[in-house]
């Protein structure tokens, strides 16, 4: 998955705030956060997360038609583009989940999956959240998008004319199913997931061309009050900030720039993009960017003649005196500094501990250290993050 790429950006010591934040953690207010560079951008991003709960078979999300049952439209997509999953089995047993891809053209085309897909059966969430960080299904995904070990699921293959494959079979075997995948096409195709409790392809076909066979399950559309659940195609997948220089002030100062924050908390600091084919019963919005990639590139720079330091935090907007398990971030990043190989980092915040350093960074007189930063939005996540810089001690 691949962003535009974005002008430079500078933001000079007089846009730092002097003093601590003045939220709890301590954070930055998110009406006093800064606009993060850059914009959602890169191939559009196809969601499955609406029935978010499933009690039984049928298909979850389309895009091939507008349904009598669910609504919705029809826009193939071609190329490579991510296709991000995020259900919770409540079939009573093992169930199936299905990505079926069809080929609405009158030519062949190639198609090929890769990714990463876990259950909490594989990967278990730790209940204790003082013990979660780096744990779960979601956590296992976004880093392996991170680190690049991905699987596939579908070698290259030919689709014909009117005809469907099977990109990936992937067995609910716990309460809880998330993954990113990768589609590649080479004309454009509609893509389908389908829950079964046979496992049978010709069922998940059958299911997924029957508007009345829609899955049962906890459907939660978008009105003024709610943000509801993703279903459909949504207009970006990637936000690159291009490489954005930040003068470092001397000690005692902060500077906070939003992250994944929605229209709906500050509309100035919108990071979503609207759907271009979703569900009529579902998100109209990208509201929480669950599988969007974000490649973030700040170039520190010390303009002074004496030594400063700089603190890079990743900080939560959702603070609180008891944590909910939903109000975390818990996600791998991958962390480079000067250009040297990057290393993964476990980043995890939630309401009671709201901060988590990234780095430290020492700045000699008139030198600039450039720290890049590529995550993946993992899913059971809170919209409403930030970047904290604090120019510190050395």
């Amino acid at each position: 998955m691949s962003g535009a790429s974005v002008p430079g950006t500078t933001i000079t010591e007089g846009q730092w705030t002097p003093g601590t934040p003045t939220a709890p953690g301590p954070t930055v207010v998110r009406e006093l956060l800064r606009p993060l560079p850059g914009s959602m951008a890169g191939p559009e991003l196809v969601v499955s997360n609406n029935p978010e709960t499933v009690t039984g078979p049928g298909w979850l999300m389309q895009h091939a038609r507008t349904t009598s049952t669910r609504g919705g439209s029809a826009r193939a997509l071609s190329g490579t583009f991510p296709l991000y999953l995020y259900h919770q089995n409540s079939t009573g047993g093992t169930a199936w989940l299905h990505v079926l891809v069809s080929n609405p053209g009158t030519s062949t085309v190639t198609v090929s999956a890769r990714g990463s897909a876990w259950t909490n059966a594989d990967k278990p969430l730790v209940q204790d959240p003082a013990e979660r960080a780096g744990t779960g299904p979601c956590y296992a995904t976004s880093a392996d998008w991170v680190t690049g070990s991905l699987r596939s699921y579908l070698s290259p293959t030919s689709v014909g004319p009117k005809k469907v494959v099977q990109a990936a079979r992937i067995p609910m075997t716990g309460s809880i199913l998330d993954g990113l995948l990768e589609i590649t096409a080479s004309g454009g195709v509609y893509t389908y997931t389908v829950v079964t409790t046979d496992g049978s392809l010709t069922t998940a076909i059958n299911l997924s061309q029957t508007d009345g066979a829609a899955a049962p399950g906890n459907i939660i559309g978008q009105t003024e009050t709610t943000y509801g659940r993703e279903a459909g195609v949504y207009g970006g997948s990637h936000w690159s900030t291009g490489r954005t220089t930040i003068d470092v002030p001397p000690a005692g100062s902060h500077l906070g720039l939003a992250l994944n924050t929605t229209v709906r908390q500050v509309a100035a600091l919108d990071q979503t993009v609207p759907a271009t084919a979703a569900l009529r019963d579902s998100s109209q919005r990208s509201w929480g960017n669950y599988g969007a990639r974000y490649s973030i590139e700040l170039a520190l720079r010390n303009p002074s003649a004496q030594p400063r330091t700089a603190r890079l935090v990743f900080g939560s907007n959702v603070t609180g005196s008891a944590d909910v398990p939903g109000n975390t971030w818990n996600g791998a990043m991958a962390v480079s500094v000067d250009g040297a190989a990057p290393g993964i980092q476990t980043v995890y915040v939630r309401p009671t501990v709201p901060r988590d350093t990234i780095g430290t960074y020492a700045l000699p007189a008139g030198t600039t250290r450039t720290v890049t930063l590529d995550f993946v939005v993992p899913g059971l996540i809170t919209a409403g993050s930030q970047l904290l810089l604090e120019s510190v001690a050395g």
